[in-house]
């Protein structure tokens, strides 16, 4: 019993010390997922996920390809109008462009990411040399970082498969290992990595915002349950089920409204380059870099467009986000669960 004692007190400090991401969420134990473990949840997260925002995504980055210089254009500004245009122009089918490059995407991102977080919290939590909340979003950070650089040729496909046309005549390219094989032809291998760093830029603070909120709402919703709510009836144990959902959701909310005009210029800069007249009915100006599209953008379309496809992306990241956090929740839990047994 005193061994016993002794070996959990040793063990609570690093629970302590844990975020709230590696608790599992019906017991808080602080038990570490293998780097195996992380990337099963995460491939699994990132797979459910995409599954849920497809049709949001498309309407998304179709908002952001957009410019105001026709009237055509600026017509189809907003959200509702953009999905009704898509549908009456290419069925529903086109709700879904570019669905398998944007899979093989959710399901790699996923997996890097959750498995570069793992990695780089359990290293960092041993130094002591950041507080909790500081590397939580610091891990976030460099996990989305490491997870964009790893997966962006299939990023930057998806972008172009949305932006082209569902019919054989408007199409740019008819498959994924086509446009590969186009797009190393015409801009040589720096071309799969067109938008890279701009990619890197947003990214890297939004899911260091994202994971940093998630941290705190799960702490601060822990600790309203302990004190405030401490009912154990059936719409409160509901909600506890889904509160992986719920703070992830709202997460992705303050943290995508952060970054938004970084993710808008990366979407105009993936379709640069020699073919730039075939996507998006070839009203995307040429830029020089994330700097020159930012400026250009304000100027000619004004700040406002910064922010176009907002609300769609709203919409998409979080559901995205709240599925991707549940799923892994889940999945963690599962796991957590058969290894103990």
């Amino acid at each position: 019993m005193a061994a016993d004692k002794q070996s959990g007190d040793r063990h609570a400090p690093a629970a302590q010390n844990t975020t709230v991401l590696m608790r599992t969420t019906r017991s808080g134990a602080a038990r570490r997922l293998t780097a195996g473990e992380n990337v099963v949840c995460g491939a699994m997260a990132g797979l459910v996920s995409r599954a849920v925002v497809s049709p949001f995504d498309v309407v998304k980055i179709t908002l952001q390809l957009q410019t105001t210089q026709t009237q055509t254009q600026k017509r189809r500004g907003g959200a509702i109008r953009c999905l009704r245009s898509i549908v009456h122009k290419e069925g529903v089918r086109g709700l879904f462009k570019g669905n398998v490059s944007a899979e093989l995407l959710y399901l790699g991102y996923g997996a890097a990411q959750f498995l570069a977080f793992g990695a780089l919290e359990s290293a960092l939590a041993k130094t002591g040399v950041l507080p909790s909340k500081s590397r939580t979003f610091v891990c976030g950070a460099l996990a989305g970082g490491i997870a964009t650089s790893a997966t962006y040729p299939l990023d930057l496909l998806r972008t172009r498969f949305v932006a082209q046309g569902i019919g054989a005549a408007s199409r740019v390219h008819k498959s994924i290992a086509g446009a590969v094989v186009q797009i190393l032809r015409d801009d040589g291998p720096r071309g799969l990595y067109r938008g890279l760093w701009p990619a890197c830029l947003q990214i890297m603070p939004y899911m260091g915002i994202m994971f940093a909120s998630y941290d705190v709402l799960g702490s601060a919703y822990k600790r309203m349950r302990a004190t405030v709510v401490t009912s154990h009836g059936v719409v409160a144990r509901a909600v506890d089920s889904m509160q992986d959902a719920l703070i992830g959701g709202s997460a992705a909310v303050v943290s995508k409204c952060c970054v938004y005009p970084l993710d808008l210029a990366r979407k105009r800069l993936q379709i640069q380059g020699p073919r730039l007249r075939s996507y998006a009915q070839g009203a995307v100006p040429r830029y020089t870099g994330l700097a020159n599209a930012l400026v250009s953008i304000v100027r000619s379309e004004g700040p406002r467009a910064l922010f176009r496809g907002l609300t769609p992306s709203l919409i998409k990241a979080a559901p995205a986000s709240a599925t991707v956090f549940f799923v892994y929740g889940q999945t963690r839990d599962l796991i957590l669960s058969l290894r103990s047994e």
